[in-house]
């Protein structure tokens, strides 16, 4: 009844050290991962500051493409009609 007491009591002291080894790996590879975002976010916020100057050129540049999208959408609607144009001439008996 002695050695199945040992026996178990060394399988309890392995399966205990086996956890506490994996946690503490687990808890390493997490801090490594909190500084790498830190660093991260430091970067986004630089980023962030870099930009904001070009937030109002950037602003009225979308405008004026919208404006300019606006126009092509006009001029595809125009082609459109013009390409149909020769096959109402022909359906209407104005063609040749």
């Amino acid at each position: 009844m002695s050695v199945l007491l040992a026996l178990t009591l060394i399988y309890v002291a392995v399966l205990v050290l086996a956890l506490a080894t994996g946690l503490i790996a687990i808890l390493y590879f997490l801090n490594g991962a909190r500084s790498d975002l830190k660093r991260i976010a430091a970067g986004l916020q630089q980023v962030n500051q870099n930009v904001q100057p070009l937030k109002g050129a950037l602003s009225a540049a979308n405008d004026g493409l919208g404006v300019i999208l606006a126009d092509l959408g006009k001029t595809e609607t125009n082609l459109a009609e013009l390409n149909a144009e020769p096959e109402k001439r022909l359906e209407g008996g104005t063609g040749a």
